[in-house]
Order: structure tokens, then C-alpha cells, then sequence
């Protein structure tokens, strides 16, 4: 019981350290400045790596356990692909990912061992991650756009 509240807590505190900072984004109708699109991205980019860690949690959960409740709907080499592009569209566009790896990765390793709990709580987030992930996906890849930034995060798949 104990490490379902853990991976709660560690769960709401990766969500809010994002919305936080995303619902303070500038609105559609300014023009937000590049250091405001950083600040952005840089939200993203840690939700992303958080979302990344909740999937490897429970991918390992998944093959360990043999719990099909537990498997993501994004894999985990696929979520690898997107973080590697991830990392290189942030990079030119000035963001340090390295600094933003460091600051998210304790809490985004303690939320995906915590994850592995037999529970319906975590089977709903294991669930739910992959959507999260491909969400903030795109909006990074959004944000990265408005930077100026060519690397694409998403690939054409036609």
C-alpha cells in the first residue's frame, strides 16, 4: 500500500510540475518571445522524459508480471526512437536537455518503479502514458516549430 501511494504522489507531482508551467504559457493571442517558447519547451521536453519513464515502468512491469493490464500503448524502443529526436530538435533550438534530464529523472525513475504495483490505479496510468506521451509529443514538437527549429520529433509515416 505504501508504494501505490508513493507512485500516486510521484504521479501528481510529474503532472504538476507540468501543468504548472503549461497553463502559465502565453496565450494564442500574444506573441509569446523565444524565452517564453524555451520555458515551453523545456516543460514539455521534462513531461516527456516523466511520460517516458511511467512507460518503461510499465513495460518492464508488463514483461516481468505477465499483466497485459500493464502494457502501455507506446512501446518502449519506440518511446527511445522519439526521445532521441526529441533531444536533437530541442538541441538546436538552444534547449539543454542534459539539465532538463537531471532534473526530472530521480522522480521519473521512483514514479515508474512505483508503477509497477499491482493496482487498478496503475494499470490505468500504465494505460494512459502512452497517450500522454504521444500528446506532449506534438506539443513540443509545436513549441520547437515556433523556435524555428528543423529537426522534425514526428516523422511522416506515407
Amino acid at each position: 500500500m505504501k508504494k501505490t501511494s508513493i507512485a500516486i504522489f510521484v504521479f501528481i507531482v510529474i503532472c504538476r510540475s507540468y501543468t504548472d508551467s503549461s497553463f502559465a504559457e502565453v496565450s494564442q493571442s500574444t506573441n509569446p518571445t523565444p524565452a517564453d517558447l524555451r520555458g515551453q519547451a523545456v516543460s514539455h521536453l521534462k513531461f516527456m522524459y516523466g511520460m517516458y519513464f511511467a512507460i518503461r515502468g510499465c513495460s518492464e512491469a508488463y514483461s516481468d508480471q505477465a499483466e497485459p493490464n500493464f502494457k502501455p500503448t507506446v512501446t518502449l524502443a519506440e518511446a527511445q526512437q522519439v526521445l532521441r529526436a526529441a533531444d536533437a530538435a530541442a538541441r538546436s533550438v538552444g534547449i539543454d536537455v542534459d539539465k532538463a534530464w537531471l532534473e526530472i529523472s530521480s522522480i521519473g525513475q521512483a514514479a515508474g518503479e512505483a508503477l509497477k504495483m499491482k493496482t487498478d490505479d496503475n494499470f490505468k496510468k500504465c494505460q494512459q502514458s502512452g497517450m500522454f506521451f504521444r500528446t506532449i509529443t506534438s506539443r513540443l514538437q509545436m513549441t520547437i516549430r515556433k523556435l524555428n527549429g528543423n529537426i522534425h520529433i514526428i516523422e511522416k509515416d506515407y
